[in-house]
């Protein structure tokens, strides 16, 4: 099924991946369990970026945020949730 959502340990690596790439780290600095803003210390610029990267790489659109807390996710799986969450509406499918 080739418009199937991708199980949330996929979507956590990938969500990882593009987080690591926009603070510029290695992704084993970047665990799921890291706090976002006072654990990573994602800012609002960067913020954005991910957002864009997240809004490229899953195809669909990311609410506006100026900061992590604003949406209610302070780690790395809450975000990776959240896209899960975003796939499964897109799709029409019951949220994980």
């Amino acid at each position: 099924m080739a418009d199937s959502i991708p199980p949330l340990e996929e979507i956590g690596r990938e969500v990882r991946a593009i987080i690591a790439g926009a603070l510029k780290r290695p992704l084993e600095q970047v665990p799921l369990t890291a706090r976002l803003e006072n654990g990573l210390g994602i800012d609002s610029l960067a913020m954005i970026e991910i957002n864009i990267a997240l809004e490229e790489r899953f195809r669909f659109a990311m609410p506006d945020m100026t900061s992590p807390a604003e949406a209610n996710l302070n780690t790395v799986e809450d975000l990776a949730r959240f896209v899960a969450q975003q796939l499964s509406q897109q799709k029409g499918k019951v949220a994980v």
